[in-house]
């Protein structure tokens, strides 16, 4: 049985990725990072497993947004690729060094799967209307996303 490889790349075409496992999981966030960083009310993404993604033309550039997050976009145009955490915050359980983040918009094929969840929803416009019926959760409910920037507090206050 062979695995259908995903595909995907920026806007100019200089960087370009491959993807060869399944998608494990998929959100929309609504939270102001994720709108900064995708200039976009929302920013919806499918998560793989780290090992699962190999860029096959150029790396993107990398930018660590917070203390427990990095985002990779291209250096050309600026598309935004991908983003993963840099430490486990529990909730989702996929939300760990060990995933990657793939921008739906960036997918060849972004028909790969609907969303499973609204993360982020206290940032949500008031012009944007999801009635899907998926659970929603503001940042300050995720009790992993609170212990993740706690514990990168108390180790910067400890150096």
């Amino acid at each position: 049985m062979t695995e259908t490889v995903i595909t995907g790349g920026c806007l100019c075409g200089a960087v370009r990725y491959e993807l060869n496992g399944p998608p494990i999981d998929m959100g929309t966030c609504h939270c102001r990072h994720c709108q900064r960083w995708s200039g976009s009310a929302f920013h919806s993404a499918v998560a793989f497993a780290l090992t699962d993604l190999s860029f096959t033309k150029n790396e993107p550039l990398r930018y660590r947004s917070s203390s427990i997050m990095e985002r990779s976009f291209c250096p050309s145009c600026g598309s935004p690729l991908a983003f993963r955490y840099l430490v486990s915050i529990e909730d989702p359980p996929t939300a760990n060094p060990e995933t990657v983040w793939i921008s739906v918009g960036s997918l060849d094929e972004p028909e790969i799967r609907s969303p499973d969840w609204h993360f982020g929803v206290e940032g949500q416009l008031s012009w944007v209307n999801f009635d899907d019926g998926l659970p929603r959760t503001r940042c300050d409910e995720s009790v992993g996303l609170s212990k993740a920037y706690a514990s990168q507090e108390d180790n910067q206050a400890d150096n």
